[in-house]
Order: structure tokens, then sequence, then C-alpha cells
């Protein structure tokens, strides 16, 4: 067939695609990764980017806040414009290989269901088919029916296996979808371009937050019980989505930025007479406690502080990595520098921060009150490194021992848990006698008192502190007085806290005695807070 006319135009038809293809914006890179810094919510990404033209564009995944993105350098930068806009199928390089793997796995599951479509096809045509033989001599009807027949059972036989396998290879895509899904980055479908004009060849600095990362710290911290040393590991367990990889110095903050500070100010404290209405009060007889009974039993409904222990595994050998952390503190952050790398699908990483000692003296503490065994606890009277929150692993002599949540400690005393002391044990019995007139009212004088037995089921004679505490009373109406204690505490706060330092030898009972009573105006029921 000719066309007779069109080579002429074909020059200008070749002219207008090359004129379309030079007026459409071109595909605008994302610049470079210049650092990171990571906060407990979010992390904050600066970029760096060197002009080569007096234009400037690039465009950053939809997972950073558009109205965060900021210049740093300002000079010689003109006609800065940041625009949120949708886009569609952008898949980060580090997804590239799980989406092909995906594409191809929708193909193969396409095909069998095609190859399943026509075997139901062929099995329909067989049973049409057998339908229509009525016309057929009874020799030739015979060998059709012996062609058709295995002709079936083959096709059944195929769809069958077919059924099976794509089943399987449905439920693999399935899975490949939702890893996929699970893995690309928040607002994948949308893009923040950023452009402007510049007459500088200086690399601009650009940074830009986003609440697609977090971070939390974790310790390993490895008491020496005889020396009282303390090896601390740090690492940080971080993660972000943005789908931009990231290899490099990182920095990672105790504090997020706040979005908004306003002035202290405090407003006037006014006092007021309460409104008399008589609330019911249930006296510890009214409850089953005695006043010795009563705060032991609020405390059994106390957390325990020290966590739980891990007394049945056995040795592990941990490498760590060298070096001592580097860590800023200012008035309102502390930050610690690593090096490590964060892939953008979110995948969590470890990354080492460096390691310190701490000087301690290791105690055994037991506090019968809220539970039978000791606490191994670390006490350290002053610490030269400040310690951010976060969660630690604890070893005892390069045993497992536990886990607890550090909180923040600054540059002063700090007691560490380490675990349970399971051969350390101590029980209270309280000891009750009143005189006078019942709980439910009336004067009287109530004797009180409890008993602590200490044994120990150690290798060799330890030292241990043993902590208890008497009632305070809070109002003028009700008087303690102390009959007995003994042996003397070594210590009595001020809030009544007693604290006994005893030598226990292996096999050996200890016991302590602690007498005390209470008195009260009639018409007044006690209570324990």
């Amino acid at each position: 067939m000719i066309f007779k006319g069109s080579f002429p135009t074909l020059p200008v038809v070749l002219l207008a695609g090359v004129l379309v293809l030079l007026a459409r914006p071109c595909a605008a890179d994302i610049p470079a990764v210049h650092s990171v810094d990571v906060y407990p919510r979010g992390a904050r990404f600066v970029f760096e980017l060197t002009p080569t033209e007096d234009s400037f564009r690039f465009e950053l995944p939809g997972a950073f806040d558009a109205a965060s993105v900021r210049l740093l350098n300002l000079t010689g930068v003109s006609d800065l414009q940041v625009i949120e806009q949708g886009r569609k199928g952008w898949i980060p390089p580090s997804l590239a290989p799980l989406k092909e793997r995906t594409d191809a796995q929708a193909k193969a599951v396409a095909l069998l269901k095609a190859k399943a479509a026509s075997l139901e096809q062929t099995r329909a045509m067989l049973n049409v088919s057998s339908a229509q033989v009525n016309g057929t001599e009874s020799k030739d009807l015979i060998h059709y029916m012996e062609d058709a027949q295995a002709l079936r059972l083959k096709v059944e036989n195929d769809l069958a296996d077919l059924t099976e396998t794509l089943s399987l290879e449905t439920e693999e895509l399935e899975r490949l979808k939702a890893e996929l899904e699970s893995r690309s980055p928040q607002r994948s479908d949308q893009i923040v371009q950023v452009s402007g004009r510049t007459n500088a060849r200086q690399p601009l600095l650009f940074e830009a937050r986003t609440d697609a990362a977090r971070w939390g710290l974790r310790y390993v911290m490895d008491l020496n019980s005889a020396t009282g040393a303390i090896d601390v590991h740090m690492f940080a367990s971080a993660a972000q989505g943005t789908g931009l990889d990231y290899s490099g110095d990182l920095t990672f903050h105790s504090r997020q930025p706040e979005d908004s500070v306003s002035p202290p100010a405090m407003d006037p404290l006014r006092v007021a007479l309460r409104p008399k209405h008589p609330i019911p009060v249930r006296s510890p007889a009214a409850l089953g406690l005695t006043s010795a009974a009563a705060p032991s039993a609020l405390a059994k409904a106390m957390p325990e502080r020290a966590s739980n222990t891990m007394d049945d595994q056995g040795d592990e050998a941990v490498e760590f990595g060298a070096g001592l952390p580097v860590i800023a503190s200012t008035l309102s952050n502390v930050a610690v520098l690593g090096r490590g790398t964060l892939e953008g699908d979110g995948t969590p990483s470890d990354v080492a921060l460096g390691a310190l000692s701490l000087k301690s003296t290791p105690l055994l503490v037991l506090i019968p009150e809220q539970r039978s065994t000791g606490w191994i606890v670390a006490s350290m009277d002053a610490i030269t490194t400040p310690l951010m929150p976060g969660r630690a692993e604890l070893r005892v002599d390069g045993r497992p021992s536990g886990s607890t949540q550090v909180p923040e400690y600054g540059l002063g005393q700090s007691r560490l848990p380490f675990g349970s002391a399971s051969r350390l044990s101590a029980k209270k019995t309280p000891l009750v006698e009143s005189t006078g007139s019942s709980w439910l009212g009336g004067s009287g004088v109530f004797k009180s008192g409890y008993t602590l037995e200490v044994s120990s089921g150690m290798d060799s004679e330890q030292e241990v502190t043993v902590r208890d505490r008497l009632p305070i009373p809070v109002d003028e109406k009700i008087k303690l007085e102390v009959l007995k204690i003994d042996p003397e505490p070594t210590e009595r706060d001020a809030e009544n806290r007693l604290s006994w330092k005893l030598s226990v030898k292996p096999g050996e009972i200890r016991k302590i005695v602690v007498e005390y009573t209470l008195s009260y105006p009639s018409g007044e029921t006690l209570e324990y807070r």
C-alpha cells in the first residue's frame, strides 16, 4: 500500500516529537544525603546539592514533610519553591528487586489462570461432544468414547494439578504483595518537588524532616560482682522508612524537638473550704488486714522494680565493638554519635555506639514486704558519663541476669538493678496485739510490729542490706511509739524507712524484731496510704 504525500510531512512529525520531549520536565534526581539526625519519633535529613546551572530542581519522597524543607545557606538563591505533588508507581531502589519478583510472580499467576481457563474450556467442549454422538455407528462410537474418556481423564488430572499449583503460587503472590506494601515508604504516591534559581556554584544544603523514623537506645551491661566494674556497651536500635537508603554518620538524640514553645507562666493559687461530704472509709480490720499487714498487702499490688531474671540460661558469648561513645550533652538534649546503615524500607538496624566502664559497689538488697528473694544492685556514688534512657540487657559475671529500663541519669548518684539473688531470702511475719477499743472506733493503744527472717543459701558469707518501714502518722491525733527494734537499724530516714546491714553466713538465719504502738482518739478510723 502506498501513502501518497506522507513522506514530506515526516520531518515535521519528528520535529514536533522532539519539541514535546524538550518541553516535558526531565526526572529530577534526589540529592545526596549529607547527614541524618534521628529522634525518638522522626528524623532530620540534610541534603547536599551542587548546582551546575542557574536553576535547580530535585524531588524528595512523600515521606518528608514539605513544610519542613529549609535551605540552610540562602546566599545567592532566589525563587525557592517547595510543592507537594502526586506521583504513581515510585519504588525505592532498595525495593526494586522485591518489586521485580512481585511482578514476575503476578505474570506467572496470570499464565496459570489462562491455562486453567483453557482446560476448563476443553472439558466443557468434551462434555458437549459426548452429547452429540447419537448418529455415529457403533464401532466408531466405541473408539470415539475411548478416546474421549482418555482425553477427559487427562484434562481432569491436568486441571487438578494446575489448580493446586495455582493456589500455591497465588499465596506466594499475596505474600510478596503484603511484604512490598509493608516495606514501602509512607506516602509513596506523593513527591516533594524543590526548585529555585542560584548564581552560586558551591554546594547547597537543604534540611527536611520526616516522622517515618524511630530509634531507641539498647544497653548491654555486665556487672563484675567481685570488683563492681560495669562494662557498658551501647547500641542504637533504629529504623527509617523514607525510601532513601543511607550509610554514614548518624546523630541520635534523646529528645524530640518541640513544635511550639511558650514562655513559662504560673496561674495564681486559690484556696477555699471544701464542702463537707462524708466519705466512707474502710478500716484495715474491715479489709481483713492488721496494722502490720496493711502496708504489706498494698505492696504486693505494686510492680517489682527489678526485672525478671534468667537464672536457667547458660553462658553466652557476645562480641562488641570497641571505642568510647561520643556523647554531646546540652541543657535540653543529649546526643550520641554513631556510624551505620539505615535502609529506607523500615528494616530495623543496630548501630554500635561504643563502650564505657562504670565503677560501682555491688549490693545485695532484701525488701521482704515486696518479695522473698533479694536484688542485686549496683550502687554508684557518681557517674562520669550521663546515661540516656533505654532498655538494658543485664549480665552478672558474664551470664544473663535479666533486663530493665534505664532512666535518664545525670552526673550524680544512681542505683542500677541487675536481677535477683535467688539464694538469698527473707520473710516478714506480722505481730499484732491490741488493747482498748476495736478498729471500728474508740480510743485505744494497739501494739503491733513484725519479725524479719533473713536466710542465705550462698556459698560464702555475704553482707546484705535489709529494708523495711514504720508507719508515718500524717495527723497529730495519731501517735507512734517505737517499743523495740532489735538489732538497731543502720539507717532510719525522715520517712521512717529502716535499713539494716547484716553479715549472713551460708545456712544461717538472721532475725530482726520490730515492735511499736499506735494510738488515736475515739470515733476515728485508721487508714494506710
